[in-house]
């Protein structure tokens, strides 16, 4: 899966607390210099990181059992901090998989979290997710939606797929979908999209939930011939 920072290149050791927030911020794509620090990044970080990664993968690969498993290994790691607005940016995580998805979720988790460590970037991707668009302040957004923001805010519905598929890494594309088509945004281009985008990256799962949802849509549209066609490729590789 894509990793979802970058260090520039010629960068320094990086901070610990720095290294957890931007591995943590699922869709975030952000270019760091080095920030200095002499202290070893511990262990905790990066089991964290890592079992929220595995939970990426599995959910979409439609392994419903072992994501859980590893979203709660996630969870028991940063518990070691005490920082309560990292532990809310992972079920954060998990929020937006199921906003890919098409899965509705529970918030009530974060809830909790946010009212007693309130974090308004934290607040800002929970509406986003929520499809609550007003609510949320773009400087808060990850980048990669901004633009998709603006053209849902300015009713330029035309220009919403061109905004996803502008969009580099794969993941960000599906949640970005799933919130679309969730929020009644949905068109033949923005499944389309979804379906190659899940198929290229060998998420099973994502790609059948699409590809019903593409089948649905047809079918709603009275494209019988289309319809079938995905009905057909659905029972071959199931």
């Amino acid at each position: 899966m894509d990793i979802v920072f970058q260090i520039a290149p010629g960068g320094g050791q990086m901070k610990a607390d720095n290294l957890l927030r931007i591995a943590l911020l699922l869709c975030s794509l952000l270019m760091l210099s080095g920030c200095g620090g002499s202290q070893p990044v511990p262990d905790w970080t990066y089991a964290s990181f890592n079992k929220l990664e595995d939970f990426k993968q599995a959910s979409l690969e439609g392994k419903a059992a072992i994501a859980d498993l590893h979203f709660q290994h996630s969870v028991e790691e940063l518990k070691k901090s005490g920082d309560l607005q990292l532990l809310a940016t992972a079920y954060l995580n998990r929020y937006a998989v199921q906003t890919a998805l098409l899965d509705p979720f529970n918030d009530e988790e974060f809830l909790k979290l946010q009212a007693v460590q309130p974090d308004p970037e934290n607040a800002s991707f929970h509406a986003f997710l929520k499809g609550n668009f007003p609510a949320v302040d773009v400087k808060y957004l990850p980048a990669q939606y901004a633009a998709t923001l603006a053209d849902i805010r300015s009713d330029k519905r035309a220009r919403l797929a061109g905004d996803v598929r502008d969009i580099a890494d794969p993941l960000s594309r599906l949640i970005i979908t799933g919130r679309l088509v969730l929020s009644g945004y949905e068109t033949e281009e923005l499944l389309s999209g979804a379906v190659e985008t899940a198929s290229r990256q060998g998420w099973k799962k994502a790609l059948l939930v699409y590809l019903h949802r593409l089948q649905a849509f047809y079918e709603t549209k009275r494209e019988a011939e289309k319809a079938v066609r995905i009905k057909e490729k659905i029972r071959l590789i199931q």
